[in-house]
């Protein structure tokens, strides 16, 4: 068994992969939970567009589409070109890897009674499952070159770590029609391919290098990079750049080749972008773009929000092995530690580093095949088999295991969460991330805790009330609302005309000292819900010296309200270390499309 251990290891991870799949199908879900919506579907659209409604510059079929299948609240997909004409936002790339799973949705739609409209259920289906055989097919391929440069049984446990361990999971199963598992895979077979190729240079490989090459760099333009690895793999130090010149020359044909198959590539984008908006380049994106002198580095690997160490940690063995790759596999080093800093650059200069929602740092998720050599020779040297000659067991054993283990627990655990309990995928930080910690039920009152980004845990002591306002004096103000309250007659509103309500001030007083907390809480009522986060109507309360905002903390009540109820809604808020004079709280309705109104206001000061 221990010959074929990868080969187990493998099977494995399919059967777990499709075991996650049809445990949430999101190819059976409507709306913005489809397979087939938000991102996906603007990437998705070109296919629909250019061979069902022959409609590839007005995209005229695309608002009966949205209000019938809602993949998204917006018809953000494209954006109106100068010429008039709709341009799509992303480009062709995840569009062309579809195509095949397309045809065969498409012709199942046509004999098997289902719209062939592109949205119906053949093509969600189709699309996801193809996108799992994609991400599993780069499992294989990391499976095969691993297997050149380490035993069965590190093999197989470098492959778990990725499969299961990290957010690979994810995008190989509930979201694999994202562009994640398939940059994956195309990592993977170049460098299956590069690896054979430096060992007999030929066209076949040439042809298949371009490909993979010009494929991934269609789908994200930064993916160009992915150039390095055949252009740097097995060079080991400076001297051997030479040689590598050298050799690059002698199979100049064949690198030609691979790079016109590059350039073939790009020009479906280029060919795209001329027909439709009538220049030969466009930068789709609009205001989204790089910054690449201040990359948020930070954040993209410790934050709470999408922090790749927080939600990926078995990573961390990875960059550790980086030392023992350098030490065992020196020829292979520099290429995977170069590639590693370059793209981690360009994955952090995003201005939107968080890269909207998903689970965990999801632009990563194309690396992993490089960094499967530094967690290989990491678990190598932590745990060396009886096959490796004078290696004695390494005390790292059994807390080593632990770890790992609780690393693999941990992915599975917050994937769980993310799909099936209280995660917020694009909205975590560290108070919601520490009260959702370990939970699999989702608390409306925590929700709040994304909002506010700090939370009060524990018995509350000395608890005193300072401020209740029940709006009844305020009656001859035309922002008090008469026809909705909650007890008494009147209470204050935003509207669709309103985009700030009345204030409520009350001065600093002697209870609010520093290291005591504030509980603000209100009763709320909607007669209608907006779902959008960035649309939602917020209570704010701030903190002023000289009329000069000092702190501000925010909640949007909508994440727990219910339509037609009323619904007590507080926050716990620390008095700020800076000097204040008065406290102002009101309601803000930044997109002013559904009403909110708030009665009964409360304010407390307590202490730890």
């Amino acid at each position: 068994m221990n010959k074929h251990i990868s080969l187990f290891a493998f099977f494995g991870c399919v059967i777990f992969y499709l075991l996650a799949t049809f445990s949430q199908p999101r190819f059976l879900k409507h709306g913005t939970e489809a397979t087939l919506a938000w991102d996906v579907s603007g990437y998705y659209l070109y296919l629909p567009a250019i061979f069902i409604n022959h409609d590839l510059d007005d995209l005229n079929f695309l608002p009966g589409i949205l209000e019938k299948y809602q993949p998204s609240h917006t018809a953000e997909q494209a954006y109106l070109a100068g010429n008039g004409k709709k341009v799509m936002k992303y480009s062709v790339g995840m569009a062309v890897l579809y195509t095949p799973f397309f045809f065969l949705s498409h012709a199942f739609a046509k004999i098997s009674g289902y719209p062939a409209d592109g949205f119906s259920l053949p093509y969600q289906m189709g699309i996801h499952l193809g996108s799992v055989f994609f991400a599993l097919m780069g499992l294989w391929f990391l499976r095969k070159i691993l297997l050149r440069y380490f035993n069965e049984k590190t093999t197989a446990l470098t492959l778990v770590l990725i499969a299961i361990g990290t957010n690979l999971l994810n995008y190989g199963t509930f979201d694999a029609a994202n562009a994640h598992g398939y940059l994956f895979a195309l990592m993977a077979a170049l460098i299956h391919f590069t690896i054979r190729w430096h060992e007999k240079p030929n066209v076949k490989d040439s042809l298949v290098i371009g490909l993979c090459i010009g494929l991934a760099a269609l789908v994200r333009p930064t993916e160009i990079i992915y150039a390095l690895v055949p252009t740097l793999w097995g060079i080991s130090a400076w001297r051997d750049i030479g040689g590598r010149l050298v050799f690059f020359k002698i199979h100049f044909t064949k690198l030609l080749l691979a790079a016109l198959v590059v350039a073939t590539i790009a020009c479906i984008q280029i060919a795209y972008w001329r027909l439709v908006a009538g220049e030969w380049l466009v930068y789709s994106y609009q205001n989204q773009g790089f910054s690449f002198l201040e990359p948020n580095l930070a954040n993209v690997l410790f934050s709470y929000r999408k922090g790749w160490f927080v939600y990926t940690p078995v990573m961390l063995f990875a960059v550790a092995g980086f030392y023992f790759l350098y030490k065992n596999h020196r020829s292979i080093f520099p290429v995977v530690f170069i590639y590693f800093l370059i793209n981690i650059w360009i994955v952090s200069a995003w201005d939107i580093w968080w890269y909207g929602g998903g689970f965990g740092q999801r632009a990563m998720i194309q690396s992993y095949p490089l960094l499967a050599f530094p967690l290989a020779a990491f678990l190598a040297w932590a745990f060396p088999t009886s096959n490796i000659k004078n290696q004695k067991s390494r005390f790292i054993n059994p807390p080593g295991a632990i770890l790992l283990a609780a690393c693999v627990i941990l992915n599975l655990f917050q994937t769980y969460q993310a799909h099936w309990g209280p995660f917020e995928a694009d909205a975590m930080n560290k108070a919601y991330y520490w009260r959702i910690f370990a939970k699999t039920k989702n608390d409306p009152w925590d929700r709040l805790l994304i909002d506010t980004k700090e939370g009060f845990s524990g018995e509350k002591k000395k608890v005193k009330a300072l401020q209740t306002v029940d709006f009844e004096n305020f009656a001859d103000s035309f922002l008090i609302n008469k026809q909705v309250a909650h007890a008494g007659n009147n209470s204050i509103f935003v509207d669709t005309a309103h985009e700030f309500s009345l204030r409520v001030n009350f001065p600093k007083s002697p209870e609010m000292i520093v290291g005591k907390w504030l509980h603000i809480s209100a009763w709320f009522y909607s007669p209608q819900l907006d779902y959008q986060e960035w649309w939602m109507p917020q209570l704010v309360v701030r903190f002023e010296k000289n009329d000069k905002p000092v702190r501000e903390r925010n909640i949007r009540p909508f994440r727990v309200l219910s339509p037609n109820e009323w619904l007590e809604v507080g926050m716990d808020i620390k008095v700020p270390r800076k000097d204040f004079d008065n406290v102002e709280i009101f309601l803000w309705n930044p997109a002013k499309r559904v009403p909110m109104y708030m009665d009964d206001l409360r304010v407390e000061v307590f202490e730890e």
